[in-house]
């Protein structure tokens, strides 16, 4: 796939960027450490990844609460880096073109992604859902790239069919959606109607050529 350098490109940030699953299994290894919950098998906690709060909060009794234990999760410094990839792509860009950031999430745990992941300074603008109270599909989201920069084809790279490409399709930009590598999340689901689907799909960012 061959794209023009004086595209506006914009990348959504957990599964595109790199593996959220890397952020979640860091969040869960924090917890444990940090509440030293040792008569609990680590491994026990990460294969049962849509139990292992309720997990701990039984182990621990009312020493601790769910909002607590959450918060603990959500801002801690994750160990998490970027797909090989995708650093690459970043770094044939960053300066020669303009870079922007769209992404769901709470402000600072989405902010500790990007300073683990070392990519923060690259992007001319970063669009957090909590910071503008606004999440994708809503136009809030794309147009606040648009507001900072009016003129020039925008390229939107994400992952999610459900929410990523519906809005930025109605507004002219170019859609490209990266596959699931296997260890997405979220089920990655094309079973939506066309107007919710990608112009292109990828496998890799290297599939993307960059020209003048």
């Amino acid at each position: 796939m061959i794209l023009s350098i004086k595209n506006t490109f914009v990348f959504d940030l957990d599964d595109t960027l790199y593996p959220e699953i890397d952020f979640e299994t860091s969040g869960i290894k924090f917890v444990y450490n940090k509440l030293g919950v040792s008569s609990i098998n680590l491994e026990k906690l990460l294969s049962n990844r849509n139990n292992w709060v309720q997990i701990i909060l039984d182990e621990l009794g009312c020493s601790i609460s769910k909002d607590q234990l959450l918060l603990l999760y959500r801002n801690h410094t994750p160990d998490i880096i970027l797909y090989e990839d995708a650093k690459r792509l970043l770094m044939k860009l960053y300066n020669v073109t303009d870079l922007y950031l769209i992404t769901d999430g709470r402000s600072t745990t989405q902010r500790a992604k990007l300073r683990s992941l070392g990519i923060e300074y690259m992007f001319q603008k970063i669009i957090i859902s909590e910071e503008i109270n606004s999440e994708k599909p809503a136009k809030k989201n794309f147009l606040s790239v648009m507001d900072y920069k009016s003129k020039g084809q925008y390229v939107y790279i994400a992952d999610n069919v459900k929410k990523d490409f519906v809005t930025p399709k109605q507004l002219g930009w170019k859609t490209i959606c990266l596959l699931d590598r296997g260890c997405n999340i979220h089920k990655q689901s094309f079973d939506f109607p066309e107007n919710f689907l990608p112009h292109n799909t990828i496998n890799s960012f290297d599939q993307i050529v960059l020209s003048e």
